[in-house]
């Protein structure tokens, strides 16, 4: 049913097409621990010394509690404050080390935080950095301990550390982050929204509308793109690569190369 939700859905808006070069297969869920745990958009005010940073967790099974350690350098940094994202939205008390830089998390009356297909912000950690002329320090994720709610550990793996605040350059289409946007984009998010298939590595790709949320309107609307003649995928566009002109939510982990 959902095959053939997502071929009449390309049939409806392309109409008759001329014979096409073959579309390379959807490359698998690659493997991995059952939970991912990234650094997102890291804010930073070299006036006043405060930060934030986003913590972006992506995972297979549902989770009761977690704990894990922000790193800086330089080492003169003091976390202040936890707050928002599915913490915040499932009633978790969230706490901080200010020097020993543990975010920790739970819930009182074992409240499981569900899977998350996509990237979504777990918590944003607040820091103060009075030492930091440079501008943002470098952070690091440390000791993950991610539970489920018989208190087992899960297998969780971090991402790279970051010390940037600007947003990567990507191709806007681009969603199986191949370098090119084609009708393998669509049918890769198709697949993503519909029958469990992978997720994008860089979200703002696949926003082809740039309208801060991934849905079937991004596929419609880049499939109306390829066949129909219309509106081009917002800015950087699918020709150039260039950083995303609107803030949001979404973020663009690894993106794919240039052409």
């Amino acid at each position: 049913m959902r095959i053939f939700f997502i071929a009449s859905t390309i049939l409806l808006l392309s109409g008759p097409v001329a014979a096409q070069q073959p579309i390379p297969p959807i490359p698998p869920i690659p493997p991995g621990s059952e939970i991912l745990l990234e650094l997102g958009i890291i804010e930073y005010d070299a006036a006043t010394g405060s930060g934030s940073v986003r913590m972006m967790m992506t995972s297979t099974v549902p989770i009761a509690g977690f704990q894990f350690d922000l790193v800086f350098e330089p080492a003169e940094v003091l976390l202040t404050t936890a707050y928002d994202g599915l913490a915040y939205n499932f009633g978790y008390t969230v706490g901080v080390g200010p020097t020993s830089g543990i975010v920790l998390g739970y819930s009182l009356t074992l409240v499981e935080i569900p899977p998350t297909i996509l990237p979504e912000v777990l918590v944003i950690v607040g820091f103060q950095c009075d030492a930091c002329p440079l501008g943002v320090p470098e952070i690091c994720i440390e000791n993950p301990v991610f539970a489920d709610i018989g208190a087992n550990s899960i297998p969780t793996d971090v991402g790279p550390c970051s010390s940037g605040v600007s947003d990567p350059d990507f191709l806007r289409g681009d969603c199986n982050t191949d370098g090119s946007a084609n009708v393998a984009d669509a049918i890769f998010l198709l697949t993503n929204l519909f029958s469990g298939g992978a997720v994008s590595t860089c979200v703002d790709g696949c926003d082809s509308n740039d309208d801060n949320s991934l849905n079937i309107a991004d596929a419609i609307f880049f499939l109306s793109f390829l066949f129909n003649g219309g509106a081009p995928p917002a800015p950087p566009g699918v020709n150039f690569c260039g950083a995303d002109p609107t803030a949001d939510s979404l973020g663009c982990l690894v993106p794919g190369p240039c052409p």
